[in-house]
Protein backbone atom coordinates (compact mmCIF):
# COMPACT_ATOMS: atom_id res chain seq x y z
CA UNK A 1 0.00 0.00 0.00
CA UNK A 2 0.80 3.53 -0.37
CA UNK A 3 1.85 3.95 3.81
CA UNK A 4 3.98 1.05 3.03
CA UNK A 5 5.29 2.11 0.10
CA UNK A 6 6.03 5.42 1.53
CA UNK A 7 8.09 4.14 4.52
CA UNK A 8 10.45 1.97 2.16
CA UNK A 9 11.24 4.92 0.33
CA UNK A 10 12.21 7.09 3.56
CA UNK A 11 14.50 3.70 4.66
CA UNK A 12 16.02 3.16 0.97
CA UNK A 13 16.63 6.99 1.01
CA UNK A 14 17.99 6.88 4.73
CA UNK A 15 20.50 4.58 3.28
CA UNK A 16 21.49 6.68 0.24
CA UNK A 17 19.88 4.54 -1.85
CA UNK A 18 18.06 6.84 -4.82
CA UNK A 19 14.39 5.58 -5.16
CA UNK A 20 11.47 7.92 -6.27
CA UNK A 21 7.76 7.72 -6.74
CA UNK A 22 7.02 8.93 -10.19
CA UNK A 23 4.23 7.21 -11.71
CA UNK A 24 0.66 8.95 -11.71
CA UNK A 25 -2.40 6.74 -14.22
CA UNK A 26 -3.21 8.05 -17.43
CA UNK A 27 -6.64 8.31 -16.29
CA UNK A 28 -5.40 10.89 -13.25
CA UNK A 29 -2.86 12.80 -15.44
CA UNK A 30 -3.68 16.49 -16.40
CA UNK A 31 -3.27 15.44 -20.08
CA UNK A 32 -5.36 12.00 -19.17
CA UNK A 33 -8.05 13.87 -17.92
CA UNK A 34 -7.82 16.82 -20.89
CA UNK A 35 -7.68 14.63 -23.88
CA UNK A 36 -8.51 10.90 -22.30
CA UNK A 37 -12.14 9.00 -21.42
CA UNK A 38 -11.83 6.24 -18.39
CA UNK A 39 -14.94 3.78 -18.43
CA UNK A 40 -15.60 2.65 -14.54
CA UNK A 41 -13.61 2.60 -11.63
CA UNK A 42 -10.17 2.06 -12.08
CA UNK A 43 -9.45 0.70 -8.52
CA UNK A 44 -6.69 -2.00 -9.59
CA UNK A 45 -4.70 0.55 -11.48
CA UNK A 46 -4.99 3.27 -9.01
CA UNK A 47 -3.81 0.78 -6.37
CA UNK A 48 -1.17 -0.45 -8.86
CA UNK A 49 0.06 3.44 -8.79
CA UNK A 50 0.30 3.54 -5.00
CA UNK A 51 2.85 0.92 -4.46
CA UNK A 52 5.38 1.38 -7.58
CA UNK A 53 8.74 2.18 -6.89
CA UNK A 54 11.71 3.62 -9.13
CA UNK A 55 14.52 1.78 -8.60
CA UNK A 56 18.19 3.01 -9.35
CA UNK A 57 18.96 1.20 -12.47
CA UNK A 58 21.90 2.58 -15.38
CA UNK A 59 24.63 1.05 -16.90
CA UNK A 60 26.87 1.31 -15.17
CA UNK A 61 25.57 0.14 -11.68
CA UNK A 62 28.20 -2.56 -9.90
CA UNK A 63 27.32 -5.55 -8.85
CA UNK A 64 28.13 -4.26 -5.43
CA UNK A 65 25.71 -1.63 -5.53
CA UNK A 66 22.77 -3.68 -6.50
CA UNK A 67 23.87 -6.21 -4.13
CA UNK A 68 23.27 -3.24 -1.71
CA UNK A 69 19.88 -2.24 -3.10
CA UNK A 70 18.45 -5.92 -2.80
CA UNK A 71 19.76 -6.32 0.67
CA UNK A 72 18.52 -3.13 1.67
CA UNK A 73 15.22 -4.12 0.12
CA UNK A 74 15.65 -7.91 1.57
CA UNK A 75 15.86 -6.23 5.22
CA UNK A 76 13.33 -3.11 4.58
CA UNK A 77 10.71 -6.56 4.56
CA UNK A 78 11.68 -8.59 7.40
Amino acid sequence: DMKKRNALLKYLREKEILVVFHYIPLHSSPAGKKFGRSVGDMHVTNKTSDTLVRLPLFYDLTDAEVEEVTNAIKKFFK
